[in-house]
């Protein structure tokens, strides 16, 4: 036993008396998170907890509780990898290591990460963190930190058994919500489950703007919070919140969409909160999701009546006295800024808040411009067969790539699908495209003409004409034959040996 370890009795004596004595999951991972910080002599400490669709959540930082922490998707970060290995791991060249890739763009330096884990299930992982080059873990603090594990096998163990219990009855209560919910549904003869149930679309796009607001939007997805998405027209706003709701607790239940600007105040009324003879979209979502798009339509009564609604859990319905409760997720979208709108009175303040604990910024297609290609591939050969699909060539996908969509997402599919249809070949070219897009090129090319500086004619020879260009541009680079290289496409080596043949005398560039 190392003196370490012998040091760390009393304390680790202490840690298991604690964790003995509740089985509250925040206080298991914090109170071992605030051990690691205090005997591995590490700069940061985090505990992530491992889900059983192998998602991690960050539980603990720096021996605090982390409230909503951040949440990792299967395989990714060191915390994917422990789940993924069942086994400790460390670096001290994070840079340069594959399995750190997420960390090393936080900042961190070398890291230790070990398994919390029993009878081979991993329930944890934990992350000891240098932030500068000041010290760096060996095989004997992974033996240490994997002794101190060791310490506490047994309230592991309970935590375990807790975890796989809590897990179970989570699991049994939502098929009994499930089971009555279809009970009702039949007795009343409407088969509400079926007809709205929806599977999630895939999302394209790889560019950093999409990358980030993903990031967010899976983050949230199995937070019970309402969601707020604001973009243009066509930026795929009713396909962020499928995919909130599929990756939810929600995702067997109903998912109901309502247009706001498509209906009247009467109609909107019946639509949402229903009549005494026909249920409105909020019950029909009952423990699902509703999608009120354009919600800055609303009328002021409907805003009101939305707004009591999320307060009591129960609604009024139109033409009515009656009542109805409902447990329903909400997710909002609109194409303005409702926060303006709430400045000028047009929106109730109250209601925003309600809608929008997280807000979601879909970027317009001009702001993914990385995403182009990619998208317009994906429609061109949607649901074709593959003896039947066609490519762009480099000029169609430059003139999709620099075109600026007014109608995003949505025009460019219609442009694609037109396309797909005037190319006879297998070849989608720039004659194929919409000719506004063939115009918008045009225009440019006009609009930004090259300028040629006029020069008096010399009769010299090539060679002569040959120097003077190359010693032209070498002045004119302060004499950096890198440089100069570079711009006369040609090798540092070859300019050398073009100086050299000058008479030029030179140090060569370190």
């Amino acid at each position: 036993m190392t003196s370490s370890m012998i040091k760390n009795l009393a304390p680790l004596s202490n840690l298991t008396s604690t964790l003995f004595l509740s089985l509250d999951e925040n206080h298991f991972f914090s109170s071992i998170n605030a051990h690691f910080m205090g005997h591995m002599n590490c700069q940061k400490v985090q505990v992530y907890k491992i889900l059983d669709n192998g998602q991690s959540v960050l539980m603990a930082e720096n021996g605090h509780l982390v409230v909503n922490g951040h949440t990792l998707d299967k395989g990714v970060g060191a915390a994917g990898y422990i789940a993924r290995t069942k086994r400790g791991y460390f670096s001290n060249t994070v840079e340069r290591d594959p399995v750190f890739t997420r960390e090393a763009g936080l900042g961190v330096k070398a890291e230790l990460c070990l398994p919390i884990s029993a009878d081979g299930v991993v329930l944890g992982s934990i992350h000891c963190q240098m932030m500068d080059s000041s010290r760096e873990f060996t095989r004997e603090d992974m033996t240490a930190g994997m002794a101190i594990l060791a310490e506490i096998k047994s309230p592991i163990q309970n935590m375990k058994m807790y975890l796989a219990a809590k897990n179970l009855n989570e699991t049994l209560l939502r098929t009994i919500e499930l089971k009555e919910k279809e009970l009702q549904e039949s007795r009343s003869g409407v088969k509400i489950q079926d007809s709205f149930r929806i599977i999630e679309k895939e999302i394209i796009g790889r560019s950093p703007a999409m990358k980030d607001l993903l990031a967010l939007v899976d983050r949230v997805c199995d937070k019970e919070i309402n969601s707020y998405i604001m973009g243009e027209a066509a930026t795929g706003k009713e396909m962020i919140a499928r995919r909130i709701h599929c990756r939810s607790h929600r995702r067997d239940r109903a998912f109901v969409t309502i247009d706001c600007s498509t209906l009247n105040e009467a109609a909107l009324d019946r639509e949402m909160f229903g009549t005494d003879s026909q249920l409105g979209m909020l019950e029909v979502a009952n423990f699902g999701t509703l999608f009120i798009n354009s919600v800055e339509k609303m009328t002021p009564a409907i805003q009101n009546k939305l707004m009591n609604f999320i307060t009591n859990k129960m609604g009024i319905k139109a033409e009515g006295n009656g009542f109805f409760k409902s447990d329903v997720r909400l997710i909002s979208a609109s194409t303005k800024d409702l926060m303006d709108l709430v400045r000028e009175g047009k929106f109730r303040e109250e209601l925003y808040f309600a809608l929008s604990t997280v807000v979601l910024k879909a970027p317009a297609l001009r702001d993914r411009k990385e995403d182009i290609e990619l998208m317009a591939n994906f429609f061109l050969n949607q649901n074709k067969a593959k003896d039947l699909q066609k490519s762009f060539s480099q000029g169609a996908i430059k003139a999709l790539t620099e075109f600026n969509w007014s109608g995003n997402v949505r025009e460019l599919q219609n442009v694609v699908e037109r396309a797909f249809i005037l190319a006879e070949g297998s070849i989608i070219e720039k004659l194929h495209l919409d000719q506004n897009i063939q115009n918008a090129e045009e225009v440019k090319v006009v609009a930004a003409p090259v300028q040629v500086k006029a020069v008096d004619f010399q009769h010299i020879t090539l060679e002569e004409l040959e120097k003077t260009h190359i010693m032209g541009t070498l002045e004119n680079l302060g004499g950096n034959k890198t440089k100069t290289a570079k711009v006369l496409g040609i090798t540092v080596k070859t300019l050398y040996n073009k100086l050299h043949s000058y008479g030029v005398e030179f140090d060569k560039e370190a």
